[in-house]
């Protein structure tokens, strides 16, 4: 039976003071297992981004626990926060978000600087998952000489780099056209599924729905199944 890696518990989110305070989450409840790839959809300020920043640990929600590998994270301080997004959360943009002045290997390399973790190991996991997803080629170029999708393989990669428990991508075939958003997806499938992952995609992309598990609609700061 798959582990359960992630679970929120009746999660509130405002923003503002008293009467001008506004409610972007209601009550939102959910759970996520180790192998498991979801997608949330909802209209724009239905609160999905919202929802993301809290999994992600960039936002704290008003009320509620969010577990994340059975540690309640949803009181931890800023510097605590940062360290569960820096060892459990990868994170995938709707822009690939790449360091202009850095190679494909470079990017990958900047993760394990950053984790402080051994260089010699680094130096191989960088080089498998560029190879994994088809990348070697582009090892020694810099994000102008990439495609739009290459340029997402290495977002992908890098994601995976630090070995997380989560991968969130936000939007992360809205600037690719219908094959290779399809592609994109694929592949964090099939990362999530290889490596015992789990992942959770906000998207508008009805054409990739299908590729993952369960699909969430969030309407009105609320959470359901879509059937």
């Amino acid at each position: 039976m798959a582990k359960e890696i992630l679970r929120l518990e009746h999660i509130q989110k405002r923003f503002g003071d008293g009467d001008s305070s506004i409610t972007i989450l209601k009550d939102i409840s959910l759970t996520l297992k180790k192998g498991e790839f979801i997608a949330i959809v909802g209209p724009s300020g239905s609160g999905k981004s919202t929802l993301l920043s809290i999994i992600g640990a960039l936002l704290s929600p008003s009320s509620g626990n969010v577990i994340l590998d059975q540690e309640n994270i949803a009181a931890y301080k800023p510097s605590k926060l940062t360290s569960v997004r820096k060892n459990k959360i990868g994170f995938i943009f709707q822009s690939s978000n790449l360091v202009s002045y850095l190679t494909v290997k470079e990017q990958l390399m900047l993760i394990s600087d950053i984790s402080k973790t051994g260089k010699k190991e680094n130096v191989k996991k960088a080089t498998d998952l560029i190879n994994h997803l088809g990348l070697s080629h582009r090892s020694k170029s810099y994000p102008a000489k990439l495609s739009g999708g290459e340029k997402q393989r290495v977002a992908i990669a890098r994601a995976f780099m630090n070995d997380p428990d989560i991968v969130l991508a936000d939007e992360p075939t809205a600037s690719l056209d219908s094959e290779r958003g399809k592609q994109v997806v694929e592949m964090i499938s099939h990362e999530v599924k290889t490596r015992n992952k789990a992942a959770i995609m906000v998207t508008h992309d009805e054409r990739i729905l299908h590729l993952c598990d369960r699909v969430l609609r969030i309407e009105d700061g609320q959470i359901f199944e879509k059937i």
